[in-house]
């Protein structure tokens, strides 16, 4: 079968797609038929040596987020998930024909909801409403900044803020990015390539008061500069670090702002709620209240200048590569 394999540490010129032998399930497993993968970001991060955690010996076949149907069951799964479309995040092996995954960390693609959003819905949508409901608990009012809010978990973050009543402020990298941004619901956008001071922005625009929360998936040595713009007892929620690692954080500069510094992965969340959750993501996704920011597919074998767009900040939304396509 056809796979997109990684065998050591590099940039993306080392990504090639490889002919490798169809896996098989084992115990607890399923076979899965992949329709179509989507282009997380910790497919760069594991392909560029940013993050250990998740990341299985090589080689191994890229892809941390696929959809398709259950071709294969292993032993002790029960048969009737032959034929199901299944969403799968957390477990690689996504950008080939064929990949294997346990059977107990499957998400049914409800109807509805077709291939192409049922590939790339979970993480980024699940992310975002966990990361304001179960974890900064926000309330109506509360100000939301959300760093990189052209990419997909941004503007989902900034739907869901919205829908629960608050003012958000986006922060983006080109003017481009900011009507992108604009057009998924922020308030504000701000351009951080103009205007480098944009905690003093952020607290103009919410009256001097500042964030409540802030989201960044960037981090970086700009980081600090959340707490400049962060209100009395406000968090910043980082959720990955795609400007490089962040300076440590003074501690006694959290204590006179009264101001929390969090890290967060969705797995962590879910079983707070036990997918109480699942119910008003679906029907708002279904509805159209929610729009996910999703790119037209391309061919599996354009993989590497993906990557390079990704990382070179000049992709808005969420890439995904069809693979078996609508199967």
């Amino acid at each position: 079968m056809r796979a997109v394999v990684i065998s050591a540490i590099g940039g993306p010129e080392t990504l090639k797609i490889s002919d490798i032998a169809v896996p098989e399930p084992v115990e607890g497993q399923v076979r899965i038929r992949v329709a179509y993968c989507t282009l997380n970001p910790l497919d760069t991060h594991s392909r560029a040596g940013r993050v250990k955690w998740s990341v299985p010996p090589m080689p191994f076949v890229l892809g941390y987020e696929y959809s398709g149907r259950v071709e294969k069951v292993g032993a002790g799964v029960d048969a009737s998930l032959i034929g199901k479309r299944v969403a799968s995040a957390g477990n690689w092996g996504g950008c080939a024909e064929f990949a294997i995954a346990p059977a107990k960390t499957l998400v049914h693609i409800p109807d509805g909801i077709d291939w192409k959003l049922g590939t790339v819905y979970f993480t980024s949508t699940f992310t975002a409403w966990h990361m304001l409901h179960t974890m900064a608990r926000m309330s109506k009012g509360d100000v939301v900044v959300v760093h990189s809010a052209a990419g997909a978990v941004g503007a989902m973050t900034t739907q869901v803020a919205k829908d629960a009543g608050g003012m958000v402020i986006g922060l983006v990298g080109s003017a481009d990015k900011a009507a992108y941004a604009k057009s998924f619901g922020c308030d504000h956008v701000i351009n951080e390539k103009d205007d480098a001071d944009w905690p003093k922005k952020v607290k103009e625009l919410s009256g001097g008061r500042g964030a409540d929360i802030i989201i960044d998936g960037n981090a970086g040595a700009s980081a600090p500069k959340n707490l400049l713009c962060l209100a009395p007892l406000g968090q910043v929620i980082y959720i990955g670090a795609m400007a490089g690692q962040a300076p440590d954080v003074n501690i006694s500069s959290l204590i006179g702002g009264s101001a929390a510094v969090r890290g967060f992965v969705m797995y962590h969340a879910m079983p707070k709620t036990k997918g109480a959750e699942f119910k008003e993501i679906h029907e708002k996704l279904i509805s159209g209240k929610w729009k996910f920011p999703l790119n037209p597919p391309v061919p599996l074998d354009q993989v590497a200048k993906a990557h390079d767009d990704f990382e070179n900040r000049r992709t808005m939304g969420r890439t995904i590569f069809t693979v078996g396509g609508e199967i």
